[in-house]
């Protein structure tokens, strides 16, 4: 008997039919993980340049610009964003004007959330906002 069992065994033990098959589902999990991964940080650092771009060219318009109200403030950084190929739906942009040692500055700063590309994670994983500021000098 244990001949037998041994001959069942053996022929699974040498057979290579299904090894490729396998083989590839050992490797294919860690391997997507991986590639999701690095476009998930990829488009995270890319949406994290976005909203470093558009606060700084808001801070200039708003130097240029130092009677509007924020809400044009916001609008052309909403601008701005998408110009990079990043929605500016949650964006929220804030201004001061303040003066120190007699200039006269302008703080931009803004805010952004981000959540993951892929839903497959449970609510509030993975969600985080960063922000970005800038601060220029008031040109009259």
């Amino acid at each position: 008997m244990f001949r037998r069992f041994s001959g069942v065994f053996g022929r699974f033990w040498c057979g290579t039919q299904g090894a490729t098959a396998v083989e590839f589902a050992l490797v294919a999990l860690p391997f997507f993980l991986m590639m999701f991964g690095v476009v998930e940080a990829g488009r995270i650092v890319w949406t994290m340049a976005g909203v470093q771009y558009a606060v700084e060219e808001t801070s200039r318009y708003a130097a240029l610009n130092s009677d509007l109200d924020e809400a044009t403030f916001q609008t052309y950084a909403a601008t701005k964003l998408s110009g990079m190929m990043v929605t500016s739906d949650g964006l929220e942009i804030s201004s001061d004007f303040y003066t120190a040692n007699g200039v006269d500055f302008v703080e931009v700063g803004g805010v952004y959330p981000v959540s993951p590309i892929l839903d497959i994670f449970p609510d509030g994983f993975g969600a985080f906002s960063f922000s970005a500021s800038a601060r220029k000098p008031v040109v009259d």
